[in-house]
Parts: C-alpha cells; sequence; structure tokens
C-alpha cells in the first residue's frame, strides 16, 4: 500500500521520488519487519524474514531503491519503464548500473508484465508454507476441541 501511494506520489510529479520514495520504502519495511516479529512463531515466517533481509539488504546497499535490470524488464515486456527508471521516475526502483551493489539480490527475475528477485520467491514460498502451517494449526485445534 504505502508503495502504491509513494509510485502515484512520483509518477504525478508531486513528491520527489529520489526522498520520498525512500522514507515510504523504509517505512513499509519497518511494519513488516514488525508483522513478521510479532508471529515469528509459523516456521514459515522464517523463510519469509530470509526474504525479506535479501530484498532489503540490496535496497539498502542501492540508496533505497530495488535495483532492477533493462534486460529482465525488456523480458517481462517492460522495456517503456527503462526510461522512466533511468531519469529517477521512480520512487523504489532504479535500473542496474555500474555502481549498483548485490545485483545477485536484485530485481533480475522476468515473469510477463513483472520482475522479481530471489528474495521475492523466498517471501512466496514463505507465506505459502505459513499459510498451510495456519491450516494444519486450526485443523489439529478443531479436533482437539471435538475430543
Amino acid at each position: 500500500m504505502l508503495e502504491s501511494l509513494a509510485t502515484r506520489l512520483s509518477v504525478s510529479g508531486r513528491i520527489n521520488p529520489g526522498t520520498t520514495g525512500t522514507l515510504f520504502e523504509l517505512a513499509a519495511l519497518a511494519v513488516i519487519a514488525f508483522g513478521l516479529w510479532r508471529n515469528r512463531f509459523l516456521r514459515g515466517l522464517w523463510v519469509v524474514t530470509l526474504g525479506y533481509a535479501m530484498n532489503t539488504l540490496a535496497i539498502l546497499a542501492n540508496g533505497g531503491k530495488m535495483p532492477v535490470t533493462a534486460e529482465a524488464l525488456e523480458a517481462a515486456g517492460l522495456a517503456a519503464a527503462i526510461p522512466i527508471l533511468e531519469r529517477g521516475g521512480d520512487a523504489l526502483h532504479v535500473v542496474v548500473g555500474p555502481g549498483t551493489r548485490l545485483v545477485w539480490l536484485s530485481d533480475i527475475i522476468p515473469l510477463s508484465g513483472s520482475v522479481i528477485s530471489m528474495g521475492d520467491i523466498f517471501i512466496t514460498i514463505g507465506l505459502a508454507l505459513a499459510v498451510v502451517e495456519i491450516g494444519l494449526r486450526a485443523k489439529h485445534r478443531d479436533e482437539k476441541a471435538l475430543g
């Protein structure tokens, strides 16, 4: 939600994407970290936390923006976004360049209409594991209640 708001505000020209995007990103990361900590009893969320840490490292190492490769954007059918990112028109992303750090943690995996990172894969797997775990806990609780 915060990322969407930051992107809409920066594209509209109402805010400076370089500074405000970073603030929104850091606020979102803090909220996510709090939620993960509060639910640390779910084992699947440990996998989410690993993915979250991977993405956070890439973002913090690159000035508060997630790097994305131009090649991945092209392969995902998003080549039109490259000039926007290159001129700093996105509050959350930057095109990978010579000074980019931790490229292997960046958005480098093209999907149809999207580009994701290894951290995103871990987050998705961890969320699926957490959903299964929650379901199994509920089933066990129901069976216990029924006797």
